[in-house]
């Protein structure tokens, strides 16, 4: 959505969201064929971490650990949440 130049994010829920962020950052890896040791590593986070993040086993990204993330994909926190965001109002493929 846009307004006046400006990007409206709708916040449905903070786990929703969540949940799309650990989405994107999923696809994000696949598409750029990175893996979640290479990944950890380039975050500098625990590989158990980044693994429970992006299952949702437990809390999600805080906002260090997803810019850490953001950054060793080569991005921003802006530019994840934005495409976590789109992905959401595309169509579901049957």
């Amino acid at each position: 959505m846009s307004r006046m130049g400006t990007t409206v994010i709708s916040m449905d829920t903070n786990e929703a969201l969540a949940r799309r962020i650990a989405d994107e950052v999923r696809a994000i890896m696949a598409d750029k064929r990175i893996s979640q040791r290479d990944l950890a590593q380039a975050a500098n986070l625990p590989l158990v971490t980044l693994s429970r993040r992006l299952s949702g086993v437990s809390k999600p990204f805080d906002i260090e650990e997803l810019a850490r993330v953001a950054e060793a994909l080569g991005l921003s926190v802006v530019e994840i949440v934005l495409r976590a965001e789109r992905a959401a109002l595309r169509p579901a493929v049957a």
